[in-house]
């Protein structure tokens, strides 16, 4: 197979990104999601740019604050209430000025997407129009186009009910993924889990159930998660890069919460570049493999249309995504030359916490938590050294961090608390 070097596939000609406007006041974007992570790291490089940043955002919890957020605004929950959520949108919209409309999560692109006619007329939506990005939000259409196109996938059944998967056990070898085939406008009902035999699928499902959306049954497959970030202009990409995942929220296989800088695989750049271009995708996506060193091969897991968790390291990294961004959509030239340094590391310190919570909570009825948690203890001081990069904790910004502080407590207090009144309930019962 071909593999092109990574200087073709840019085609603009690198220029000094100078602003056309400057000195001029530039519209106000709009930030749509929950995620204090990428929310605030792309609020923090447009705003020191003169970009004024709101953020939109119908989850409940704290608000995000931000030195780089001029304005939070609480919106309707558009799965509820959709009209009034249109409503409250369009009309924050016009009463801002907002001139760019950047969703930031799975279920703020779902809503965004499906209100996509109602809101280009007011701003640049930072997606593709509804027929292309749902390709992308249904990961089963995702893997079916990316087989067609000769990449790699993981051999993959859609499951409508747990009797079926009760059939394939003699089918398809354990380990098991299980993940949603959809993502939607709600938080899922479960992320992505890993079954290791008959038992825990018994334990997971206990009484039949129907599936709504379908499930993904995916075989499980060895390696590490890599990233392949793309701006993507006219099928032309604009700024690459690639990361790798160190640790993972849970430790089984989830979110980063400490990664890596790499140097852009050819290979996997252009796997990544011929599915964004059969999907016809323009604007920003991460692509993601799990490569398996050992066996020197790579497979594809999911697209992900919008910004990715690990957003604050490609910008740590010197490739400023954000602005990059901003730049294509407002007609200005983008230097297209370089693709982040190398070796940078990254760590978002509330999901390690959580991360090494769960690690201690599980570790003293699994084998497996043991040893990632010994191996987690090993690394500790490496992982909080000097030159880790935690773009979200900053003292010149202590919004964020009492955000942060707030969501984390409260996700590790309810994950405790569950388990504890599992515990105390038949106790209590029979006192």
């Amino acid at each position: 197979m071909l593999v092109l070097t990574l200087q073709e596939f840019f085609r603009v000609k690198a220029e000094p990104c100078e602003s056309k406007d400057r000195g001029l006041v530039k519209s106000p974007v709009l930030v749509v999601g929950w995620i204090p992570r990428i929310i605030v790291a792309i609020a923090r490089s447009l705003d020191a740019h003169g970009v004024p940043v709101d953020v939109a955002s119908w989850a409940t919890g704290p608000p995000i604050r931000s030195r780089a957020v001029r304005e939070f605004v609480r919106l309707p929950n558009p799965e509820n209430v959709p009209t009034d959520f249109m409503g409250a949108l369009r009309s924050l919209i016009k009463k801002r000025g907002h001139d760019m409309v950047i969703p930031t999560d799975d279920q703020a692109l779902t809503s965004v997407v499906e209100h996509y006619d109602d809101l280009k007329d007011l701003a640049h939506v930072a997606c593709p129009p509804p027929s292309i990005t749902r390709l992308v939000l249904n990961k089963a259409c995702t893997l079916e186009l990316a087989e067609k196109h000769g990449i790699r996938v993981p051999k993959s059944i859609l499951v409508a009910h747990s009797q079926e998967l009760d059939q394939l056990v003699d089918t398809l070898p354990f380990p098991w993924i299980l993940k949603p085939a959809e993502k939607e406008q709600h938080e899922e009902e479960f992320k992505s889990s890993k079954l290791d035999s008959a038992a825990e699928l018994k334990r997971k499902f206990p009484t039949p159930r129907a599936f709504s959306p379908n499930i993904l049954l995916q075989e499980y497959c060895e390696g590490a998660g890599v990233g392949i970030e793309m701006l993507i202009q006219k099928g032309e990409c604009q700024a690459v890069f690639q990361h790798r995942r160190l640790k993972e929220l849970p430790y089984s296989g989830g979110v980063a919460v400490v990664a890596i800088s790499e140097q852009p695989d050819p290979a996997l750049v252009q796997s990544s570049l011929t599915l964004l271009r059969a999907l016809q995708w323009d604007g920003v996506a991460m692509v993601e493999f799990k490569v398996d060193p050992a066996e020197g091969t790579a497979i594809l897991m999911e697209v992900n249309g919008r910004y990715w968790g690990t957003i604050g390291l490609p910008i740590s990294a010197g490739l400023d995504f954000p602005l990059l961004h901003w730049k294509v959509v407002h007609g200005e030239s983008v230097n297209a030359s370089g693709v982040g340094a190398v070796g940078i590391k990254w760590r978002w310190t509330m999901g390690y916490v959580a991360r090494l919570h769960g690690l201690l909570t599980t570790a003293f009825r699994s084998n497996i938590a043991r040893q990632a948690l010994y191996d987690n203890l090993l690394h500790f001081s490496a992982d909080f050294g000097r030159g880790i990069h935690d773009p979200m904790l900053k003292i010149s910004d202590p919004g964020l961090v009492l955000t942060e502080s707030l969501r984390t407590t409260g996700y590790l207090f309810a994950s405790t608390l569950g388990p504890l009144r599992r515990r105390l309930i038949p106790t209590l019962h029979t006192g």
